[in-house]
């Protein structure tokens, strides 16, 4: 049993970093503000994609919302610091929820207003071609995918926030 855990761990994690140094596959949509949008972006930036294949996947993805607000998106200074300032990034959290079409206007009165040029509904995007070329096996857990300047992926996390994951985020747009 030990020797299957260890199997499907190290395989877990040869997929995970066979993902970087890829292209990000080209999505086009729209944020929630009504403005075109499309990934990989090219503004001269990283940016920080986080996507949810599947309603599962949503709890787990609260919990990354507050750390990935204030670390890439916030704003308002604290004390001589501000976070966004450092981090001069895009965030993009991209749901490839099946039927989100059909709730987007309900999921849009529910988030609020300053949060939607942040988030991009997908035009007749493939999600399983999606999740294919990003190598992702379970859609039940988010992805976060850090985007150079070119568009290559050069650090991907998923699953259950930590320190340490938002960690490695940083790192990634750092260097």
């Amino acid at each position: 049993m030990r020797k299957i855990i260890v199997f499907c761990f190290v395989g877990f994690s040869l997929l995970i970093n066979a993902q970087k140094g890829n292209t990000f596959p080209a999505v086009k949509g729209v944020t929630l503000d009504d403005k075109a949008a499309g990934l990989p972006m090219k503004n001269g930036k990283f940016s920080i994609i986080a996507i949810a294949f599947n309603r599962g996947a949503e709890d787990d993805l609260k919990k990354w919302l507050n750390p990935l607000y204030d670390n890439f998106m916030k704003k308002e200074k604290v004390g001589n610091f501000d976070m966004a300032e450092i981090y001069d990034v895009n965030f993009v959290f991209v749901p490839m929820i099946a039927g989100f079409k059909k709730i987007a206007e309900e999921f849009k009165s529910g988030t609020d207003k300053q949060f939607w040029p942040y988030i991009m509904d997908t035009e007749k995007t493939d999600v399983k071609e999606l999740q294919k070329q990003l190598g992702v096996d379970d859609n039940k857990i988010p992805y976060f995918f850090v985007v150079d300047k070119e568009g290559k992926i050069v650090e991907v996390q998923s699953g259950k926030f930590s320190d340490a994951k938002m960690e490695k985020l940083q790192e990634a747009i750092e260097q």
